[in-house]
């Protein structure tokens, strides 16, 4: 009987909360990969940050939510990290929005009255045919109205600011019955970057939240869809160089990331870093690639005779456009074509982490 109501109380939970039932998230991310940024220095920052230029840059940030959903979509987030320590945010927008669902002030009326009747009645009489009447009555109205223009309630409906101190920023925004969260947003970037950059990369993160009633009858509960990342090129705009080396950067590393993928397997089977590595792929067989950069980085030769040849030659096309990258971004160029995570470049490659899950 505990195991028929526990089965009955999952199945509720899933039939009543489709995002905890669905393989994908119902709120779907899509942003470009490459977005020029125009230079707007001024002369007054050039006074003020000599060595530095202002580019200015929008992301265009799509958003597609699930119809099942749509009304328990309530707030979606997103970051954008620079990879390059030398750029700095210097403004952003939008800027942080308040808004009222009223279209203008509340007015409020107070209206007070005094009203004072009084009458005054004498008679005098001698005999019953013998005698006088007096009446005398009064009556005062007064009233007094006050109208006064109360500022409605504010709510918040986008937020935004700097993190990790300058070298990045964020945008949150919240559903309203005047706003929707699905479509596509606008982002504005203005960056401080220096005088020789030309190109660089950063990382975009993408984050919806929904608020929905697990079980019938019981309080809602706010649920964080799975995050969305991306890695996106900005290049100076014009300069045709610097577009050609931010798409070729973009490319490869999707093709790195894809051949590590595609030959997961192989790599699981070849790669022992040491014995306990050997052990623990034996306990725990979780296809783990490892950090397949660092391996290649710190012994080439013998990943290049451990690794598929596919996985060798990716790696290293990408190393070369991401030094091609590094070139660009203002940065000093590296000596040696080797990275590793204790000195790492402006651009440096992403590890993934691949396992049955």
């Amino acid at each position: 009987m505990v195991r028929f109501i526990y089965i009955l109380t999952v199945v509720s939970i899933l039939a009543t909360s489709p995002a905890l039932g669905w393989a994908g998230s119902p709120v779907q991310f899509d942003v470009g990969y490459l977005t020029p940024a125009n230079d707007i220095t001024t002369p007054e920052f050039q006074n003020a940050r000599p060595g530095y230029r202002l580019l200015q840059m929008d992301l265009m940030i799509s958003t597609m939510v699930d119809s099942r959903v749509s009304d328990d979509l309530i707030e979606t987030t997103y970051f954008v990290e620079l990879h390059n320590p030398r750029l700095h945010i210097e403004d952003f927008s939008p800027q942080t929005t308040l808004q009222s669902p009223y279209a203008g002030n509340i007015s409020k009326e107070n209206r007070s009255e005094l009203d004072i009747n009084g009458k005054l009645s004498a008679n005098e009489r001698f005999n019953k045919s013998l005698g006088a009447d007096a009446t005398l009555g009064f009556n005062r109205k007064h009233a007094t109205v006050e109208k006064v223009d109360i500022l409605p309630e504010l709510k918040l409906v986008a937020a935004s600011g700097t993190i990790h101190r300058g070298r990045g920023v964020y945008f949150r925004f919240n559903r309203t019955t005047q706003t929707s969260l699905e479509g596509t947003t606008m982002l504005g970037i203005i960056l401080a970057v220096p005088e020789g950059w030309s190109a660089d990369t950063m990382t975009i993160r993408c984050q919806a939240k929904i608020r929905q009633t697990v079980v019938p009858g019981a309080p809602s509960k706010e649920t964080d869809l799975p995050e969305a990342k991306y890695t996106v090129a900005t290049y100076q705009a014009g300069d045709r160089y610097a577009a050609e080396v931010a798409e070729r950067y973009i490319q490869e590393e999707s093709r790195w990331i894809q051949t590590k993928r595609e030959y997961a397997d192989e790599i699981h089977d070849r790669k022992k870093e040491s014995p306990l590595d050997y052990l623990t792929s034996i306990v725990r067989p979780s296809k783990s690639v490892g950090n397949i950069d660092r391996w290649l980085a710190n012994s080439p030769e013998e990943a290049s005779r451990e690794l598929p040849p596919p996985v060798v030659d990716a790696y290293y096309r990408f190393q070369e456009a991401k030094s091609l990258m590094d070139g660009c971004s203002g940065s000093r160029p590296l000596a040696t074509s080797h990275f590793t995570d204790e000195s790492p470049s402006p651009n440096s490659p992403v590890t993934i982490e691949l396992s049955d899950d």
